[in-house]
C-alpha cells in the first residue's frame, strides 16, 4: 500500500499537468481515505490537462475506472499507459456523452464535478449524474466560488446560482420535519423549471448529508433507511429536571403540523416568486409599450384625417 498523503503525491508528481487548490487536497484526504483501498470507479467530469486521472491512479491503487470527460477536442491528444483510466470527450450533459461515460462502468462510488463551473451545466450535471451514484458514495462539485460572479451566471444573490441550488437541497434532508405537505422534488421544482431538468423523489431521498468548503459542495449518497431519523433512544434510569422523557422511547419523529404557518406555504421560496412577478410585471410592460405604440399610432391617423377634413372645409369654403 502506498501510505503517501493525496497532497505528496500532488507535489511529487511529474507528467500531464493537475490544477488543484490546496484545500481541495487536505478535504480530499480526509473524504475519500474511506476509499482509497477500494475498487473505486471516479469520475471525473473537466480534466484540463490530464494531470489528475494519473494522480488518482496513484491514490487509489486498487481503483477498477478513473474515467475523465472533458468537452475540450484537445483531450483526444491525451494518453495514458494505465489501463483502468479512460477518456469521453464530449458535452457531459448531453445524452450520447452520458451513454459513452456509463459504457465505462454503468456506476461510480466518485463523481468530482471540475467542468465549466458555470451555474446552468453544474446544475444539470447534478440531475443527470448523482443517480449514478452507488449508495455510500459522494458526489463533488468544485470551484463554486465562480457561482458569485456573473460570468458564470451567478452572483451573491443570484436565486438560480449552483450554490443556491445545494443551499436548497440542504433542506431537502430534513424534509420529514417540513409540518406540510411538500415533497423534495416540488421544492426543487423552481429550479427544474429554469433549468429544464428533472431530479426525481426517489433519487433526492438518498441524500444522506451535504457539506460545504470554501468552493466546494460535498454531498453522500446513503440509502433511504440510512437518512431518516429513526427511533427517538432514550436511556438511563433519573429524571430529576424534566419528568416523562423516558415515555417517548423508541418512538419515531411527529412534525408539527405547519399548515398555518406562512412561511411555510408560500408555494415557493420568496426569492423565486419575486422573480416570477418581475418576470410577469416585465411582459406586462412590453404589452402596455405595445398598446401605447398602437395609440400614438392611431393618433397620428387621427391627426392626419383631422388635417384632411381640415383641408376639405377650406376647399368646400373656398
Amino acid at each position: 500500500m502506498n501510505n503517501k498523503t493525496l497532497k505528496q503525491l500532488y507535489t511529487e508528481h511529474h507528467g500531464k499537468v493537475s490544477d488543484k487548490w490546496s484545500l481541495y487536497l487536505a478535504s480530499y484526504e480526509r473524504l475519500f481515505s474511506e476509499f482509497r483501498e477500494r475498487n473505486v470507479r471516479l469520475l471525473e467530469i473537466g480534466i484540463q490537462n490530464g494531470g489528475s486521472l494519473e494522480i488518482w491512479a496513484k491514490y487509489f491503487i486498487n481503483a477498477n475506472r478513473l474515467v475523465g470527460c472533458d468537452i475540450n477536442n484537445d483531450c483526444k491528444k491525451l494518453t495514458y499507459s494505465d489501463s483502468r483510466i479512460a477518456l469521453v470527450v464530449g458535452d457531459a450533459n448531453l445524452d450520447i456523452t452520458e451513454k459513452e461515460i456509463l459504457s465505462k462502468t454503468k456506476s461510480y462510488d466518485l463523481i468530482i464535478d471540475d467542468g465549466s463551473h458555470r451555474s446552468s451545466d453544474i446544475i444539470k450535471s447534478f440531475a443527470r449524474y448523482f443517480p449514478h451514484i452507488v449508495d455510500g458514495g459522494l458526489y463533488v462539485v468544485e470551484d463554486l466560488h465562480c457561482s458569485y460572479w456573473e460570468e458564470f451566471e451567478g452572483g451573491l444573490f443570484s436565486t438560480f446560482s449552483s450554490l443556491s441550488f445545494f443551499k436548497r437541497l440542504a433542506d431537502t434532508i430534513n424534509q420529514e420535519h417540513w409540518g406540510i405537505e411538500l415533497n423534495r422534488q416540488q421544492l426543487l421544482s423552481g429550479f427544474a423549471s429554469h433549468y429544464d431538468v428533472v431530479f426525481e423523489e426517489e433519487i433526492l431521498t438518498h441524500i444522506h448529508s451535504i457539506e460545504f468548503i470554501n468552493s466546494i459542495c460535498v454531498i453522500r449518497k446513503l440509502s433511504p433507511q440510512e437518512n431518516e431519523s429513526g427511533l427517538r433512544l432514550i436511556v438511563g434510569e433519573e429524571e430529576l429536571v424534566e419528568l416523562n422523557v423516558k415515555s417517548f422511547n423508541n418512538t419515531v419523529a411527529i412534525p408539527l403540523n405547519q399548515s398555518h404557518n406562512i412561511a411555510s406555504l408560500l408555494g415557493v421560496p420568496p426569492e423565486e416568486d419575486l422573480i416570477s412577478r418581475l418576470k410577469e410585471l416585465a411582459i406586462h410592460d412590453i404589452q402596455i409599450a405595445g398598446l401605447n405604440q398602437v395609440a400614438v399610432e392611431r393618433d397620428v391617423q387621427i391627426a392626419g384625417l383631422n388635417q384632411v377634413a381640415v383641408e376639405r372645409d377650406v376647399q368646400i369654403a373656398g
